[in-house]
């Protein structure tokens, strides 16, 4: 286990940077291709330039005034989907702390977690729906566990990711949530009472087995999920159906088909879904198949429809 935003940075980087060499098994083509996130140690500092996972720009007036015409779009989106505003501030503060420009991947984190709160039981936050603890499986800068932790400062976050990646989630984590105390995850002995010690937790994905019978009432996956190979999704199945909480519950937003470059098919409607599983919701997501730009036509079509699915696992 290692404690504390710097201490899990300098792991990181020494790991995945300074010493890396090679990709793990649990490494699919698309990153192995598409993963050109860099980071630098200068001064005790990190420059960092992340690829791949979100379109985040620096909050500079340039990237402010380009950008206009789309936080207008996204501004009328919320509006159509009836997000509350408390919500939407939170929203906010994550890009202002963090430093980006508001963008389409902070509102459909957003609309997703509205969506999972609507579905449960209308409530306005996680725990009033006996939520105490959040896994999100391929966050990339943090803000979807940021956001639940500013909306429900007593949850537990878990955040999974490939450890080039986690990197970021950890470096905004600590931008956002400077006040707490989060920890890595390293080994299976005694996890769960680690786990205990503290409300935001880091786990590699590369060692993604310690998710096996963790203590989770939620798991939450947004367009990542589609980026790995079959067996890998397999086992991810396999380890949240092995969650020491019951009810256990399980958001997916995917793409339905999508190819990775060695021609790996991942399918949305063949990951190990099982009948006894209670599907709360499912379909198309609505907020996702679009997304806005500065410049005629305004909103343009994803390359392949993405679906939504929430359910109580069995």
């Amino acid at each position: 286990m290692v404690n504390g935003y710097q201490h899990i940075l300098e792991y990181l980087y020494d790991k995945y940077y300074e010493y890396f060499s090679e990709h793990s098994d649990v490494t699919s083509s698309h990153w192995r291709t598409i993963g050109r996130q860099r980071v630098l140690k200068k001064n005790n500092e990190y420059l960092i330039d992340g690829y791949g996972f979100g379109s985040y720009k620096p909050r500079n007036l340039i990237n402010q005034f380009m950008s206009l015409p789309k936080r207008a779009l996204l501004s009328r989106l919320l509006r159509k989907y009836h997000c509350p505003k408390y919500l939407v501030n939170a929203g906010k503060i994550i890009v202002a702390r963090s430093g980006y420009v508001f963008s389409f991947d902070s509102v459909k984190q957003i609309l997703s977690l509205n969506t999972i709160l609507e579905t449960l039981d209308n409530g306005d936050n996680l725990m009033g729906q006996g939520i105490n603890s959040v896994c999100v499986i391929g966050d990339g800068y943090a803000f979807f566990s940021s956001l639940i932790k500013l909306v429900d400062p007593g949850i537990r976050v878990i955040s999974v990711n490939l450890g080039r990646t986690l990197f970021f989630d950890v470096l905004f984590s600590g931008r956002c949530l400077p006040e707490m105390l989060p920890i890595l995850l390293k080994t299976e002995e005694g996890k769960n009472v680690r786990l205990s010690t503290s409300q935001l937790v880091f786990i590699e994905a590369e060692k993604f087995n310690l998710l096996e019978n963790l203590e989770v009432d939620l798991f939450i996956n947004i367009a990542s999920m589609q980026e790995m190979n079959p067996e890998v999704i397999d086992e991810y199945f396999k380890y949240m159906r092995s969650s020491q909480k019951s009810p256990c519950y399980f958001y997916c937003c995917n793409r339905l088909r999508k190819e990775l470059p060695d021609g790996t098919l991942t399918e949305f409607m063949k990951y190990p879904w099982e009948n006894s599983d209670l599907v709360l919701m499912d379909e198309l997501c609505p907020w996702y198949q679009k997304y806005p730009s500065s410049r005629p036509p305004f909103w343009r079509l994803f390359d392949g429809p993405i679906q939504h699915r929430f359910i109580r696992i069995k």
